[in-house]
């Protein structure tokens, strides 16, 4: 905050200045800005008289009286839960957030309104709003799952993995065969690097959802942080599988095969990457790499499909073992 002038007491006035300090405190009247404090002057100057008041105003210049109709309040307009969700379903998510804060508004009581604001707002980039909105929806209705998720989502974005986790463990006692909150679960665990337990939690939500593609793209991510390539190729070959128009599934089997020495297939993979999206910078600096490098004549060729087979093959074995230890 600036501080205000003050004027000494030892400042001696010259007659100009005087002058000068009664002009500008005439023209000063109605000025905004800060309170100063004019501390001693040094005496009171003798203003003239004032001017006898001079009209002014023409009756063109008039204002005119707003009427009864203009000064009432205007309502904010009716907003169905129809238009407010067509609204987002096109991707239009900052003005999804005005139509459901306003469809919030008039129908406080239902959760619904709240957790379609807080989806709103997240995908708009609005964290805090989200995260206000989601905790709003779970006051109104503590059993609902949907909003205990999107609050973790929005909780990881923030990088709260702890604070996640409660959400997660709310949603798992409500819902114990959710896939996606066993996915959700992993991710925290990635997050706070207790990658193993990630691991673990993923093969839980492809074992309740066997096509689970995201489970199995984050799982092989883990297995190339780990250094673990070879491994990381079954569940990425399967993701893509499942899932072919999603470019960082192909980018992460690109990195995988490219650090398995199949630099051939690395750069199909990482042309499909730019395929289906051609502003993928990583995929587009991975394929001027790997176009640059020889491969081994003796290695033997990858067969994507055959390595999805191996990891169905995999989840099956998981399965029966995850039945033999129940049945004992």
């Amino acid at each position: 905050m600036q501080r205000g002038l003050k004027f000494r007491p030892e400042v001696v006035w010259s007659t100009a200045a005087l002058a000068l300090f009664v002009l500008l405190s005439l023209a000063g009247v109605g000025c905004g800005g800060d309170e100063t404090s004019q501390g001693d002057v040094g005496g009171q100057a003798t203003l003239p008289p004032p001017l006898p008041p001079v009209e002014t105003t023409l009756a063109s210049d008039t204002p005119e009286v707003a009427t009864e109709e203009e000064l009432a309040v205007v309502e904010p307009r009716e907003v169905s839960y129809e238009e407010a969700e067509s609204t987002f379903l096109e991707r239009r998510y900052a003005e999804a957030v005005d139509l459901f804060m306003l469809y919030a508004e008039r129908r406080a009581e239902n959760p619904w309104g709240h957790y379609m604001l807080g989806l709103s707002a997240w995908k708009s980039g609005d964290n805090w709003l989200a995260e206000e909105a989601f905790r709003r929806a779970l006051e109104l209705d503590s059993t609902h799952v949907k909003s205990w998720l999107n609050l973790a989502r929005v909780l990881l974005d923030e990088e709260r993995a702890d604070e996640a986790l409660e959400m997660i463990d709310e949603a798992l006692a409500l819902e114990q065969e959710s896939n996606v909150a066993l996915r959700l679960e992993a991710r925290a665990y990635h997050q706070l690097g207790l990658l193993e337990e990630a691991i673990d939690s993923y093969r839980q939500a492809i074992l309740i959802d066997d096509e689970d593609a995201w489970s199995m793209n984050n799982m092989g991510l883990i297995y190339i942080e780990q250094e673990r390539f070879d491994e990381a190729l079954r569940p990425l070959a399967r993701a893509v599988g499942l899932s072919p128009d999603i470019p960082i599934f192909h980018n992460n089997l690109g990195v995988a095969l490219e650090r398995t020495g199949h630099y051939r297939a690395a750069e199909d993979a990482f042309r499909a990457v730019l395929a289906i999206d051609d502003t993928y910078e990583k995929a587009e600096v991975s394929l001027v790499r790997v176009a640059g490098l020889e491969e081994d004549p003796d290695l033997l060729p990858v067969d994507l499909a055959e390595l999805a087979q191996r990891f169905v093959d995999e989840v099956e074995g998981w399965r029966e073992a995850v039945a033999w230890r129940d049945w004992q």
